[in-house]
């Protein structure tokens, strides 16, 4: 289940560093739409949740 948890926080950072470089924030040049990288952030924040409701039954 730690895969889920590890996979979340991978999709956050990568999603933030990609949108991070299309605000101009870093030096980082993709030619890409300015907010799709919300949605690997979205992803990212979905398999955190599912982690810590699936970690909160094992306890039960």
């Amino acid at each position: 289940m730690q895969r889920k948890f590890l996979w979340g926080i991978l999709f956050i950072i990568v999603g933030l560093a990609i949108w991070a470089s299309n605000l101009n924030y870093i030096p980082f040049n993709l030619d890409f739409s300015r907010n799709w990288p919300i949605i690997l952030i979205a992803i990212g924040v979905v398999k955190l949740i599912d982690f810590i409701k699936f970690s909160r039954r094992k306890k039960e």
